[in-house]
């Protein structure tokens, strides 16, 4: 076979809408790459700028790119399965049109792959927009289990790559009102793939509130306690967002974070950092304590108050989109954060005798169905 026509290692997906010229940036960043192996396929959902003549202005001088043009989708999922029916490499990357990689990345991918990987995951940097970095990845971040990837929204589609024949196995990426990348990655994890992961912060990834995942909309509602009486479930919003109780829910969250880890890893299946030999308890409770964002702050505005069927309920908001992750959250969420729900429940019981105002039962009826959306964080978003 002529070697024009061979196939390459990587095929590298980019959907695009109206990225203009900075897109030849996203671009460049492959164009770095110090394995060269690869073809980027560049898929624009029919932008009505600029972007596409910037597009075919890089492929003209590097074969390895190419432009595809689809009709509007509107979302990322459709440009990304055009361009995985397009790919001829044996492995697919993903690349944000907003994010950039550091020039090792396909070889820190490749180096997983080549030990046997079907699904790899990096580490990244986020960054605003003005290139200030606002968080990066730690040990806990990349650690991996199918119960991890249940709870969060585990990493952003430019720092994942898996080997082709998977994404056919599972459906391809689904449209949806956002978080596509979990739910991508929790069919695999569902039809028994696994994740390596890599500590390299190989990409660079774009943080701001202008992003099409903070304008999500957040249908879904993780029931923390419910009550007969209104008075009595606005009492426990507001006991929850007392900051009094914000060291007895980070201890609480350190302990259930522990005794979890503890159990994924006794019963396998748990995957850390490629390289990582030290202490996972001794990792997780130092990033407890030395990461405020890591604590729990139950007065973020995620906490809510909602009647239904009769019943006043205290809820948090959830990222996830459907319903029925929403309840294989509820189930599992309730048994990881133990020690936190026992707080709620505690504070439950304080509020309601306090608030007893003769309309019916001082006792809440109380509907715990599991919380958060994150592994350690029964509030976070």
């Amino acid at each position: 076979m002529n070697r024009a026509h061979r196939k390459p290692t990587f095929s590298v997906i980019c959907p695009t809408y109206n990225r203009s010229r900075a897109i030849t940036d996203t671009i460049a960043s492959v164009q770095r790459q110090t394995f060269p192996d690869w073809e980027l396929l560049v898929v624009s959902d029919a932008s009505s700028d600029d972007t596409d003549t910037w597009v075919t202005r890089c492929a003209a001088d590097d074969p390895r790119i190419r432009l595809i043009r689809t009709r509007r989708h509107g979302h990322p999922s459709g440009p990304r399965n055009t361009g995985a029916a397009a790919a001829e490499g044996a492995c697919i990357a993903y690349l944000d049109h907003d994010d950039q990689w550091r020039d090792d990345h396909l070889e820190v991918l490749l180096s997983a792959f080549t030990d046997g990987a079907e699904l790899v995951a990096t580490g990244c940097v986020r960054l605003d927009r003005a290139g200030r970095e606002t968080s990066r990845t730690d040990v806990t971040a990349l650690c991996w289990h199918p119960e991890t990837q249940l709870l969060s929204a585990m990493f952003e589609p430019s720092r994942v790559a898996h080997r082709r024949a998977l994404l056919d196995q599972v459906g391809g990426w689904r449209d949806g009102h956002g978080l596509e990348d979990w739910d991508l990655w929790l069919r695999l994890s569902d039809a028994g793939h696994r994740f390596t992961t890599m500590p390299d912060r190989t990409a660079s990834l774009l943080d701001d509130v202008g992003t099409r995942r903070y304008r999500m909309l957040r249908r879904r509602r993780l029931t923390l306690a419910a009550f007969e009486v209104p008075q009595h479930a606005q009492a426990l919003q507001q006991e929850l967002q007392r900051r009094t109780h914000v060291m007895a829910f980070r201890a609480a969250r350190l302990a259930d974070t522990l005794e979890w880890y503890d159990r994924m890893e006794a019963t396998g299946g748990l995957v850390v950092p490629r390289g990582f030999a030290g202490s996972l308890a001794a990792q997780i409770t130092r990033e407890s304590s030395s990461e405020e964002g890591r604590t729990v702050d139950l007065s973020r505005p995620d906490l809510v108050v909602t009647h239904r069927e009769g019943l006043f309920e205290v809820s948090q908001v959830l990222w996830c989109t459907t319903e029925e992750h929403a309840d294989r959250i509820s189930r599992l969420v309730r048994v990881v954060q133990a020690r936190q729900f026992a707080l709620i429940d505690q504070l439950a019981q304080e509020v309601t005798s306090r608030h007893v105002d003769g309309v019916g039962s001082s006792v809440p009826k109380q509907r715990h169905r599991g919380a958060g959306d994150r592994p350690h964080d029964l509030t976070n978003g």
